[in-house]
């Protein structure tokens, strides 16, 4: 029985998509088992495969909950979603939902290309269920939310992505749902759109709206969910609180990416004979920091020489693909003239503020002209968040400044 105190139930739910090799076998599925029904020949075959991009899931979503869904690429996010929002029918299973839901799916999904901004903007928000009083009174702050007022009297076809991202979502946001469901919709957006957004979800959370979100940043998940669900290959992996989810996807994921390393480093070797270095891996000490700590990089080098000199660069990015730092031993006026299988870097009272970075590594010449090898986004690591005593964070922005108050 389904619970007042209850948003969405998920139960058993699968999804299968018939997959054809071509268009003769689909023909050959339109007509042939019909036939053979009919005339009581032979048995009804079947000419495709299955493929099931979400199987037997089943979750519960309480009212005013902040869910992220977090997994890789075709893991079955989107298909979830979609069958949450009723624009898929599950195959096996069922769908509950207590209220109005709005949702950002697919750029641009529920848009005539044809009609205006203005005209887009009465069209979602009655197929979200408001009569056009309702949408009248809301028109302004829909418009005034979105910012691109000069534009609405266009057909949507000119519009860019990030212009549609911003309609869309100010639509949906402005509407009063009582489930908000956005599917990485938001990342085509610019940054201060972004932060925008996220402070109006935000908002709305705290009125009591659950919002469900596939995010790739775990950052997102760890500092606006309560709850996240790790899907892979079409089930459940984990689901439970934020920052054990977060902490179990991330372990495994940067474990497969030195795994991948390692592996391309010793291909690398094999197709390459003249090749005189290889990075075999690169680690950090741990996965999450505190505000402060040292952070230890180590890795792993491979030689084909011993006379060799060279120089190691490591470059950081924060989860926006910036780049945040470039250290570089060649920069430091360090070169290396032998073998050394491992090299460590220790970032001192680390000043990043918190968020997620990425490593990519290079080894080069002594005069940093050509790299031996290089291994793009191989590891990385996560800041730790802090808060005061009244829940703000302590530090926000790109970098950890130490400071002093004064005053007379």
């Amino acid at each position: 029985m389904f619970c007042d105190d209850l948003a969405i139930e998920v139960e058993q739910l699968s999804k299968c998509f018939h997959i054809y090799e071509n268009p003769r076998a689909r023909l050959k599925q339109f007509i042939l088992p019909t036939l053979k029904k009919v005339l009581h020949v032979g048995t009804a075959g079947s000419y495709y495969r299955e493929f099931w991009p979400v199987r037997d899931l089943s979750f519960q979503i309480r009212k005013g909950e902040t869910v992220g869904i977090i997994g890789n690429n075709g893991a079955g996010k989107s298909t979830l979603l979609q069958m949450i929002c009723g624009t898929l029918n599950p195959t096996e299973g069922r769908v509950v939902v207590n209220g109005r839901i709005a949702a950002l799916l697919e750029l641009g999904s529920g848009f005539n290309p044809e009609f205006t901004g203005r005209e887009n903007v009465y069209l979602n928000a009655a197929v979200l269920g408001l009569s056009k009083k309702e949408i009248n009174e809301k028109y302004d702050e829909i418009v005034a939310f979105s910012e691109i007022e000069e534009f609405l009297d266009q057909p949507v076809k000119t519009y860019s992505s990030g212009m549609i991202a911003r309609l869309a979502f100010s639509v949906a946001v402005q509407v009063n749902p009582d489930i908000l469901i956005v599917d990485e919709a938001l990342s085509v957006g610019d940054m201060a759109f972004q932060q925008k957004s996220f402070t109006k979800m935000k908002e709305i959370r705290d009125a009591g709206t659950s919002i469900l979100f596939v995010s790739h940043s775990l950052s997102a998940v760890r500092n606006f969910c309560d709850t996240a669900i790790w899907m892979e290959k079409g089930k459940m992996r984990m689901i439970g609180e934020r920052l054990e989810v977060c902490e179990a996807y991330q372990q495994e994921t940067e474990a497969k990416n030195k795994l991948i390393s390692v592996q391309k480093a010793k291909t690398d070797q094999l197709e390459d004979p003249d090749k005189q270095i290889a990075i075999l891996s690169i680690e950090c000490d741990q996965h999450i920091y505190e505000m402060g700590d040292d952070i230890i990089i180590s890795m792993g080098l491979g030689f084909k020489g011993e006379n060799i000199q060279y120089g190691i660069g490591i470059v950081i990015y924060d989860n926006k693909g910036h780049i945040v730092s470039i250290l570089n031993t060649l920069r430091d006026d360090i070169t290396f003239s032998s073998v050394k299988n491992n090299i460590t870097l220790t970032i001192l009272n680390n000043y990043f503020a918190p968020g997620e970075y990425y490593l990519t590594v290079v080894v080069s010449d002594e005069l940093g002209m050509f790299p031996y090898d290089r291994l793009e986004y191989a590891a990385s690591f996560n800041i730790k968040m802090e808060r005061n005593a009244a829940g703000l964070a302590r530090v926000e922005g790109v970098v950890r400044c130490d400071h002093l108050w004064g005053g007379k």
